[in-house]
C-alpha cells in the first residue's frame, strides 16, 4: 500500500486535484459567531461562510480536528504523513502527534509522520504538492519524510491582504492600525518569518502597488534558481480574476517559475485571508 497523505483543511485543493493526489482532508470547524459553525470540508460555501464573518462583530474562531479524528484517519493507512497548519499558529499540529501516539499505541509497525507545514493555505498545497511526487517515485518512506522536511524549511509563504477587519477581531493587529491602514488602503505584505509565525515586510497604498511588490519580492527570491525550475502555488479568496491577472504577471516577471497553479481558498484559508485575499508559496 503506497503512502497516504493526509492533511487538515486548511490545505487547499480543487476537487479534482485532490482526487489526483489521494489526498485526504481532516476537517476543521470555523465559528463565525455566537451559536454558529461551519464544517471545513467538501459541503461549504465559502460565500456563506463570507457573509457570516462580515455581519458579526466577533471574530470568526477555528477549532483544529480532535485527535480522535485524525487517528480514525490514520488507521486505514500503513505508512502516512499528515500535513498540518503551522504549530505556532494553530492547534492542529499538536491534535495530530496525540493522535498519531493513540495510533501507535494500538499499532506500533505503522510508519506515521506529522509534517508542521510551518505554513498554511497555498504552503500546505504545495507540500502536498511536493509529497505526492516523492512518493510517486517510489522513495522509501524515511527518505520521503526527510526531503519533504528539507523543502519545508527552504519554502516561502507570501500574502497579501485587501479585508484587515478578521485580522483586527482576531487581535492580529490592533484596531487602531487596521482603522489607520483602511483608511489610507494600506496593504501590508506579509510573510513567514521562517519558523511558522507571521511577519509584516511592508505596507504599500492600494491593492495593485501590493501586489506589483509582491511580484518584485518573487523575482528576488527566485533570482538564483535556474529557469523554469520553481513551481509557485497561490490560494486565492473569492477573487479570481485578480489571481489570473498575478499569475501572468508572476510568470513574466520571474523566469525561475515553472508553472503558478490557482486553487480555490477553503474554509480556514478563508477566515484568515478574508475576501480578497492571495496567498502563495514556492
Amino acid at each position: 500500500m503506497p503512502i497516504q497523505i493526509l492533511a487538515d483543511s486548511c490545505c487547499d485543493l480543487t476537487p479534482a486535484l485532490k482526487s489526483l493526489l489521494g489526498l485526504r482532508h481532516i476537517p476543521l470547524e470555523l465559528r463565525p459567531g455566537p451559536g454558529q459553525c461551519f464544517v471545513d470540508d467538501e459541503t461549504l460555501d465559502t460565500h456563506l461562510l463570507l457573509q457570516a464573518m462580515k455581519a458579526t462583530k466577533e471574530a470568526t474562531g477555528t477549532a483544529c480536528p480532535s485527535p480522535e479524528a485524525y487517528a480514525q484517519a490514520m488507521r486505514g493507512c500503513d505508512e502516512c504523513v499528515v500535513i498540518t497548519l503551522s504549530a505556532k499558529l494553530s492547534g492542529s499540529y499538536n491534535a495530530a502527534v496525540m493522535g498519531r501516539d493513540l495510533v501507535l499505541e494500538e499499532e506500533p509497525e505503522k510508519k506515521i509522520f506529522i509534517l508542521d507545514s510551518e505554513s498554511a493555505a497555498a504552503g500546505e498545497t504545495r507540500l502536498a504538492l511536493l509529497l505526492f511526487d516523492l512518493v510517486r517515485a517510489g522513495l522509501p518512506f524515511e527518505e520521503v519524510t526527510a526531503q519533504a522536511c528539507a523543502f519545508r524549511d527552504k519554502m516561502r509563504t507570501l500574502f497579501v491582504l485587501e479585508d484587515l477587519s478578521n485580522l483586527i477581531k482576531n487581535g492580529r493587529i490592533s484596531k487602531a492600525a487596521g482603522v489607520i491602514g483602511s483608511m489610507l488602503s494600506l496593504r501590508p505584505i506579509m510573510s513567514d518569518n521562517g519558523h511558522g509565525e507571521i511577519a509584516c515586510l511592508e505596507k504599500v497604498r492600494g491593492t495593485a502597488n501590493a501586489l506589483t511588490k509582491l511580484v518584485a519580492r518573487v523575482g528576488e527570491m527566485t533570482r538564483d534558481a535556474a529557469a523554469h525550475s520553481v513551481q509557485l502555488v497561490m490560494s486565492q479568496c473569492n477573487c479570481t480574476e485578480r489571481a489570473l491577472g498575478l499569475k501572468k504577471a508572476l510568470l513574466e516577471a520571474c523566469p525561475a517559475l515553472e508553472d503558478v497553479l490557482i486553487v480555490p481558498a477553503a474554509g480556514v484559508s478563508t477566515v484568515y485571508a478574508n475576501d480578497g485575499g492571495i496567498v502563495i508559496a514556492f
